[in-house]
């Protein structure tokens, strides 16, 4: 039965569908994630920031997990399934990572709308709950339990997370350093590159968090143009932190976490401090 859903929706398919969906299918990608955290952390509030990160690799843990407990076959392995060669995600299929991804971006929508009282957010978090899930169907890389159960499973961590990381108090930077250990060991234990992403990134954004809170302090306002100008500069730099030192690095699990390592410490500690330098003069309250 889920096979034909997924026979169903391709029937749809043409040129319109098959670009709109792939774009929709990118909120749900990694890229999206450190945009979407740069954004916060640089310019709106650090510790709305912590939560949605620490939220977002709790989920990226769990997903790795289940994925190595269930280990199902992507639908695109099925004959008649279409799916372009750009389209294709290595790994397993239950449950879905993308949907988790959406789950945490809207959870975290729904919590910004909430606290800033502005409706568009939670519009803006249902569709990317829907229409995510959605595409990873239309592109075969998923049936439709796998995004059901990704969806769901991502409210559910993000949830706990963001409790757990409120319970913390003013020593969230503390605790969440301590946790960095047992990521590591997991990877040792369990060496994939999902993990190594996962516990790369955490550990990068936890020291850096832990340094920058204690020795920082970056006053995240400005000016628009500053506001700008930091997440374009932020983002930049992760970008070549993530990109090009696929050139420079062996395709080694252990050079996965290198990369996240470094794209956390950036995000975390290297920009703050980078912004504070460059725009010292510039900077005021808004």
């Amino acid at each position: 039965m889920e096979l034909e859903i997924i026979y169903r929706l391709q029937d749809l398919r043409n040129a319109f569908l098959d670009g709109t969906f792939y774009l929709i299918t990118q909120l749900g990608d990694q890229i999206f994630f450190i945009l979407v955290a740069g954004v916060l952390y640089w310019t709106v509030d650090k510790r709305l920031a912590h939560k949605f990160v620490f939220a977002f690799m709790m989920s990226a843990i769990a997903n790795t997990a289940l994925k190595n407990v269930f280990k199902r076959t992507r639908p695109f392995y099925y004959p008649g399934v279409e799916s372009e060669p750009s389209w294709r995600t290595t790994g397993y299929s239950f449950p879905s990572g993308h949907a988790q991804a959406s789950g945490v971006l809207g959870y975290t929508a729904y919590h910004i709308s909430n606290r800033y009282k502005k409706p568009i957010y939670k519009s803006l978090g249902l569709f990317i709950m829907i229409m995510v899930p959605l595409s990873r169907m239309y592109l075969g890389q998923h049936f439709l339990t796998d995004v059901i159960a990704g969806l769901f499973l991502a409210l559910g961590v993000t949830f706990l997370s963001f409790k757990l990381v409120e319970k913390m108090g003013d020593d969230e930077h503390i605790y969440t350093l301590m946790l960095t250990p047992f990521f590591i060991a997991a990877l040792l234990f369990f060496p994939n590159h999902d993990l190594a992403v996962g516990a790369g990134g955490f550990a990068g954004f936890a020291i850096g968090y832990y340094f920058e809170k204690k020795y920082i302090q970056y006053v995240v306002s400005a000016k628009i143009w500053i506001q700008v100008l930091k997440v374009l500069l932020g983002l930049a730099i992760a970008l070549v932190i993530k990109e090009g030192l696929k050139f420079i690095f062996p395709d080694r699990i252990f050079f996965d976490f290198l990369r996240y390592l470094l794209i956390g410490g950036w995000a975390a500690l290297g920009a703050p401090l980078t912004f504070k330098y460059v725009f010292k003069h510039r900077q005021e309250n808004i």
